[in-house]
Formats: C-alpha cells, structure tokens, sequence
C-alpha cells in the first residue's frame, strides 16, 4: 500500500477545504469518494456488525477454501522461494526500484562450496511472526499473501499553528492478495485478487492543531474500521495488457514517487494538487470503483487510463462509514486518470542509475461552477457560473544520481498544474531527496529532506475577500526524515516538519512539527 493525503471527516473537523462547483465557497471539509447503496442480505445496518459479517466470509472463504487448495498448490509446485507471490500490479512494474547490493559470485567448478545461509533468527525474520511454523511458506507456494502491519505515531507542534498540542494516533493495515495463477495450478492464469481493510485511530494533529491542509501525517483520518480495496486484476498479450476492475485507489497507481514514499506528511502522498481539486477524489483511506487499463509493450514503457466512479453525496462520517456501500452517481460525473511513464534501467540485467518519468492528467466530468461566481451568487450579487469538467496535469521525476553498493542517492521532483477558477490548489510543486546506507553498518536506514509548495488559487482568494474572510496565498511544508530499519519488520522514523502559513491564510502563524513513527510488519 502507498500512502496518499488522509481527508478529515465528521463535524467536529477543525480545517476545511473549499469544494469546487458548490454554491459555498468557505472552506468545507472534502468527504472524498465513497460510493453508496451496494446492499447484500448479510449486511446489518449497524456498521461494526457489517465489517465482522465481511470479515467472517472471507476468513471462511480462507479457511475452508484457499488454505486447502494452497496446500495442493504448494505441494504440486517445486520452488525453494520464500518470497511472496509475484505482484502483477502495474506499480510494481512502473515504480523505481532501488538497486540491492552485487549478487554474490557464483562458485567456480572444484572450489569449496559456498558458506550455507545463516539460519533466521527474530531479529533477521521478515515478520514479527515469523513464519507461523512453515504455514506461511505454504500459502505463499500456494498463492496466498496476508500481511497485517501496524503503524503508530506521536506527533506535536511546540510552536505556531492554530495552537499547540499533542496527540497519538496509528493505523492497522490488513491486505490480503491471492494469486489465482498459482492457487489454481495454472488454470486460472495471469490473475490476482486483492483486498485490503484498515482500523485508523486516533485524532489529527492537522485539524485539531496545526490547521494545515496539506497533513501533517499521511495515516491520519476518520476513525473508523473500513474496506478500502476490493479488485480483480488480469493479464493479457503475454503480460503486456492489464485489466482492473473493482473498488480502486488512485494514489496506489498514478503520481507515485518511490523517493517521495518516504516522508510522512500527507502532502507527499496523494499531494494536494489530487486531493484537494477533485471532489470525492478515490484517495486513501476511501476508494471508488472503477475500470483500470494499462499497456506494457516494453520494460521501460507504460500507459495506463482508468474511469472511477463518484459520489458527491456520499459522506464517510454519515453513510458510508466502513466503505461497504458503493455507488454510481451520474449527477457527480467521474473521475477519469490517464498516464504515461518511461522506466530508466529497470529491465532485466539492465546496468546504470534508475529513474521513473510519468505524466499525467486527472479529468473530472461533473459540473462546476468558479469561484467568483460562486461568491457573488452567495452575496445575492449574481447568478453562478458554470464551466463544466475541471481538470489538471501533471508531471513526476523519480531519479538516482548515485549507487554503490549499498549507498544511494536519489531525488524526486512532482508538479502540477490545474485552471485557477474552479481548483483550491491551482499549481504544486515538490521536491527531495532520499540518502540510503550512508551511515557504517546502518545499510537499510534512509534519510530524507523535501520541500512542497502548494498556491492557493487566486480566484479562491479572491472569493474569500468578497465574502469578508482573510485573503489565501501558499501552503509550504518542508520535512526531514530518517527512517531506522531495526529488523526487516520493525522501523522507527523521527521526523521533523516546518509549515510556512498553514492552511494558505495570510497571517497563519508558521508552526514547527516533531513526531516519531513505528512500524511493525506481523
């Protein structure tokens, strides 16, 4: 999962944002995607029984069916791996990796065999788990990857802000993907099933104190236990083609910066440029169904488009608390993503620095009217104006400019721009840089300074002025990181941000943010 921008629901939500197309132009909180009335017999109105009766069917699906047929699975496949099963997401396929150190030299013909791999210990295992006794193995060889993570944090602003304070909050994460290829023995090829359900707790340093919009943590949101991705995904043209369909984030596959991923703040997730502009927009923790295609006709090139789904009267504080209900409403139009991405040396056997260029473009087909419009129509003053579809482009660098063994320099930079008169955030831009195994010993710890930079339109502001409210300018967030890889499951991160006029307000008072992350994969 990749983290995007967290939206903050419920009436009791400090910072709001200005939603395009609505005769209200103060700033209003974005109950982002939803999609509501999907009803099944099973599901009970009270919204934690609707999450146990879902998660009682798929533990019975995996108790009495998966586990079975990966067992067989298992037992008909011979392969030494322990590694889980090959992602066919296209994120896999389009995000830089980080080169891994040399491979160990092959053993000449008569020499003494090489040293035998060193038994795993906790502190060397991949989960705090560990492999429940070879039980993972087996549903690994048999198709089946669970993985529950857990992530908590401590954050606080000792100056600046709306006022000071302190608070604790974290996320639980399970994501379950089944590899039909392998579960099924080869008879249903090509094809990964993937779900994914998250517990967020906890209040929001952003809304009860600092007032930014850009999230001072990307974990942050509604407190609630939620589905966020329910999909099937297919292979075609000897793996060239991908199809999608289901309930999708976007910000698990479009505007992705490896480097980016990194840092904590919200803004270098699904960045304000997405989140903030597009009404409903399918950004973590919510999501929308939709229709994804994506073309790889070669290893260093990609296109993808894809159609969502939106639902301006869906609310996750009010209907749809848990993601259960899901919706089409052609009064709210869709969302329609588009992309194209060039992978720099990240085919097989290929040598030299890696890097990821994309561009792309959101389109949203529901109606809008602008800002100024808006305002008058407000003030009685005249009638609102309307534009029809919004949209924004945009543009992200992902390269590295240094690798040796097991030290890397990488850098990222990600820009967009949308028409001022319907978008809150009418340009952004980010930038950074991550430092990898630069510290004796410490091969797997990364460090990381960024800079965003997001303009609150200027019609927006001028909107405000004519409704009495203080004039907006820029939001601008700059963090550093670093990220201590303890075991392979367990990371600590302190982190360090300063937000120059938070929520775009002229006259917000700058406010300095410390905080420390853990997380542990089980």
């Amino acid at each position: 999962m990749i983290f995007g921008r967290r939206l903050f629901y419920g009436e009791d939500a400090k910072i709001e944002v200005a939603s395009p197309g609505t005769t209200n132009i103060q700033p209003q909180i974005k109950s982002n995607r939803a999609l509501a009335s999907f009803q099944v017999w099973w599901f009970n109105p009270c919204a934690m029984k609707r999450i146990i009766h879902l998660y009682i069917v798929i533990l019975c699906f995996g108790g009495f069916i998966l586990v079975p047929l990966a067992r067989t699975a298992a037992a008909d496949t011979v392969s030494n791996s322990t590694s889980a099963p090959q992602s066919l997401t296209p994120s896999s396929a389009s995000t830089p990796q980080m080169p891994s150190s040399p491979a160990a030299a092959q053993t000449p013909t008569g020499n003494p065999p090489a040293p035998a791999t060193p038994p795993t210990t906790f502190w060397t295992q991949n989960y705090l788990t560990g492999n429940w006794g070879g039980f993972r193995d087996t549903l690994k060889n048999g198709g089946i990857a669970l993985t529950p993570t857990l992530y908590t944090e401590v954050f606080g602003n000792p100056s600046g802000g709306a006022r000071q304070g302190i608070i604790s909050d974290g996320l639980v994460d399970l994501t379950l993907d089944v590899d039909l290829d392998a579960l099924s023995s080869g008879i249903i090829k090509d094809t990964i099933f993937h779900t994914e359900a998250d517990y967020i707790y906890g209040p929001s340093l952003s809304e009860q104190y600092v007032g930014d919009f850009s999230d001072t943590s990307n974990i942050a949101g509604f407190n609630t236990l939620r589905l966020q991705e329910l999909w099937l995904q297919k292979l075609f043209w000897d793996k060239k083609l991908s199809l999608k369909v289901g309930n999708m984030a976007v910000d698990d596959e479009y505007f992705q910066s490896t480097s980016a991923s990194l840092f904590i703040s919200g803004t270098f997730g699904a960045f304000t440029f997405i989140a903030n502009n597009v009404t409903n927009a399918p950004v973590y923790p919510l999501a929308a169904p939709g229709v994804r295609l994506q073309l790889t006709p070669t290893p260093a090139f990609y296109v993808m488009a894809g159609v969502y789904g939106q639902d301006n009267n869906s609310n996750p504080a009010t209907n749809n608390q848990n993601g259960l209900n899901f919706a089409l409403n052609a009064d709210s139009g869709m969302l329609i993503m588009s992309e194209a991405g060039y992978l720099l040396n990240q085919g097989t056997n290929a040598k030299g620095l890696q890097g990821t260029y994309r561009v792309g473009s959101w389109v949203d087909t529901g109606n809008h009217s602008t800002f100024i419009s808006q305002a008058n129509f407000a003030n009685g003053t005249g009638p609102l104006q309307s534009v029809g579809t919004n949209y924004g482009v945009y543009g992200v660098l992902d390269q590295q400019i240094y690798a040796k063994d097991t030290q890397i320099i990488s850098f990222f930079v990600r820009s967009g721009g949308a028409p001022s008169n319907t978008n809150f955030v009418d340009y952004y831009a980010e930038g950074g840089f991550n430092f990898t195994g630069f510290i004796p010993g410490r091969d797997n710890d990364i460090g990381g300074i960024a800079v965003a930079r997001s303009h609150v339109s200027d019609d927006y502001g001028q909107s405000q002025i004519l409704q009495g409210n203080p004039p907006s300018s820029a939001e601008t967030v700059i963090e550093a990181t670093y990220k201590v890889q303890i075991a392979p499951w367990w990371s600590i991160q302190p982190d360090l941000q300063y937000i120059v006029t938070p929520s775009g307000v002229q006259g917000s008072k700058n406010a300095t943010v410390l905080g420390l992350r853990t997380t542990v994969a089980f």
